[in-house]
């Protein structure tokens, strides 16, 4: 029988927000148990949002007070029967709650443990709290992105995201080493240092030639025409970018611009990266008479690389995303339904993804508490009176 990727795995998922949880839905869809443990003492902030319908996707939710001793001593019996823990507490929460590495792999020493911060948990930074927002102005990253002579971007979310896969991928490479050697290990990971890694040509430009980066806009330093531009109607926009001479030869024919392909002086980067702005005026005067998406069809037949510029109701209603099986409707406990994004890539010969409804913190107490760790009834309702089970 065909299984999942991660069936028969089991995931204690002391995450929250957006980067941890993100990286444990992953694992959840691909077939992975996964507990995700909170408390009504320190609800999951993300959890008034509906970004949390999606972070947390087919796991299960219990209730678990971490400030009180036996919650610990529940935590830990439950990391016993796990192969996997994930938490991206600021740096040192988790170790002060007395549930370090050290002490999780005395009650499972082939426990893999994922360990996320801002800065990571080692050197002059790591008691710096911070969300990745921030961390993109904290690696540099916003410092490079927007439009020339204008103030830094100041927000943006998708660095949570983006770890998130990262943590996920780190995860099944842990799982793969345990399987080859039979040890766990721990992994201390800095979202700091892998957004500094996403910006290699930067480092070393200023590195290597002393050259402080600056926002470009939609332009690419060495690339002409790479730029966004307006179409008819209201607020349509296309993205434009051409590589080589044959791209460039062709663009000039859909836009009705022969005379350009005859000007040799354009036929290579640098010549057209010289004459950008005449270049774009060009371009933006054919694409602002003709439909966003005609324009996308007569330059893609042409072999131009260019993509439309989709608001979120034209992305929801794409073919290809709800076609392929991407946004599935999920039916939720109170009968209601809603489209969501499942995961980017497919398993040749596996069933469909483990996808179900994010559900409300203690939805699964009974499952972990009764089924997993063998509480009685009485025992289970005893903690919820001393709010251990809160």
């Amino acid at each position: 029988m065909n299984r999942l990727p991660l069936s028969g795995v089991r995931v204690a998922d002391f995450s929250w927000i957006i980067a941890g949880p993100t990286a444990t839905r992953h694992l959840a869809l691909m077939g992975a148990d996964v507990i995700k443990v909170g408390s009504a003492r320190r609800p999951d902030p993300s959890t008034r949002g509906s970004a949390f319908h999606v972070y947390n996707q087919s796991k299960k939710y219990t209730a678990l007070n971490l400030s009180q001793q036996r919650g610990k001593d529940l935590a830990l019996d439950l990391v016993a029967q796990c192969d996997v823990v994930v938490e991206n507490y600021a740096a040192g929460v988790f170790e002060r709650l007395g549930l370090g590495y050290d002490v999780l792999s005395e009650v499972r020493p082939d426990i893999v443990m994922i360990a996320s911060s801002g800065t990571g948990h080692t050197g002059p930074d790591r008691d710096y709290v911070a969300y990745g927002s921030l961390l993109q102005h904290y690696t540099g990253w916003n410092s490079i992105s927007g439009y020339p002579d204008s103030e830094p971007i100041k927000g943006g979310l998708w660095a949570d995201p983006w770890v998130g896969m990262e943590l996920a991928m780190i995860t099944v490479a842990a799982l793969n080493h345990r399987l080859e050697t039979g040890t766990g290990q721990y992994v201390d990971f800095s979202m700091a240092e892998a957004l500094s890694a996403s910006l290699p040509e930067a480092l070393l430009d200023y590195q290597m030639n002393g050259i402080e980066p600056v926002p470009v806009g939609n332009r690419d330093r060495n690339l002409a025409p790479h730029s966004v531009y307006r179409c008819a109607g209201d607020d349509r926009w296309i993205a434009v970018e051409v590589h080589t001479s044959e791209q460039w030869h062709s663009l000039c024919e859909v836009i009705g611009r022969a005379d350009l392909v005859s000007d040799s002086n354009l036929d290579t980067p640098e010549g057209r990266k010289a004459r950008e702005d005449e270049i774009d005026r060009a371009i933006g005067a054919w694409t602002s008479e003709i439909d966003d998406e005609e324009a996308f069809h007569l330059l893609q037949r042409a072999g131009v690389p260019c993509g439309l510029s989709l608001d979120m109701g034209r992305l929801h209603a794409e073919p290809q995303l709800n076609e392929g099986g991407y946004l599935t409707s999920i039916e939720y406990p109170d009968g209601a339904e809603r489209v969501l994004p499942t995961l980017p890539w497919r398993f040749d010969g596996s069933p469909d993804f483990q996808l179900g409804p994010a559900p409300e913190l203690g939805h699964d107490s009974a499952y972990m508490y009764s089924e997993l760790l063998g509480l009685s009834d009485a025992d289970i309702e005893a903690l919820i009176e001393e709010r251990v089970i809160y």
